[in-house]
């Protein structure tokens, strides 16, 4: 297994458990229920593109952003991981709670265009997912390393597009009992990932070593 490869395999499970398309595709069948069939692939469509383009600015320009506030990527990383840390418990221990903290109101699915919100922010691409990318391609990353991140996340919106088109047959293939077992299985990967951001961060900022 290469070194490229293993960047982007950690990348895209990374990314995969903090976007989670699994849990958006029942809240996104929930949302366009009434619209056609055509109309929801499109929505999904323009969701995902506009994801990818929100991702792509603060992976490229946050690590800039942080430079100009002053914010070291040790600190970030440090913040990053905590972060994450904490969605993954309230994955793991209240799965409901975290479909809910997507869920957006019930006058949502009335507005004009859905695909911007709730599905592109903070669906597919919230503070978490914003906090990873920009954590996947700080300063002190290869070009090499960016791209493998950016086409890691490209891939898990593609595999979103994917769940929401199916959303309906997913959501009665899993039923709520399976879809929380899933949820819980993310939240305690992505528990394990963020505790060694934040454990790299301490190695970087605080003991001068580098990541492990």
């Amino acid at each position: 297994m290469t070194a490229h490869f293993q960047t982007f395999l950690s990348a895209f499970v990374t990314l995969f458990i903090v976007i989670d398309p699994i849990m958006v595709a029942p809240i996104f069948a929930g949302l366009t229920r009434a619209e056609k069939a055509g109309r929801r692939f499109r929505i999904a469509f323009e969701a995902a593109f506009i994801a990818a383009a929100v991702l792509t600015f603060f992976g490229l320009f946050g690590g800039a952003m942080l430079h100009h506030l002053g914010i070291s990527m040790a600190a970030f990383r440090t913040a990053g991981g905590l972060l994450l840390f904490l969605m993954g418990f309230r994955m793991f221990f209240e799965p409901d709670s975290e479909t809910e903290a997507k869920t957006p109101g019930p006058k949502a699915s009335a507005r004009e265009n859905i695909a911007f919100f709730p599905l592109a922010m903070p669906m597919l691409s919230g503070p978490g997912a914003i906090a990873t990318i920009m954590l996947l391609m700080g300063h002190d990353k290869s070009l090499v390393e960016k791209s493998v991140a950016l086409v890691a996340a490209y891939l898990v919106l593609a595999i979103g597009v994917l769940m929401m088109a199916f959303a309906g047959r997913i959501g009665e293939a899993l039923g709520r009992t399976g879809m929380n077992a899933v949820t819980r299985l993310l939240g305690m990967l992505l528990m394990a990932l963020s505790t060694q951001y934040i454990f790299d961060g301490i190695r970087t900022g605080v003991l001068g070593l580098p990541p492990a």
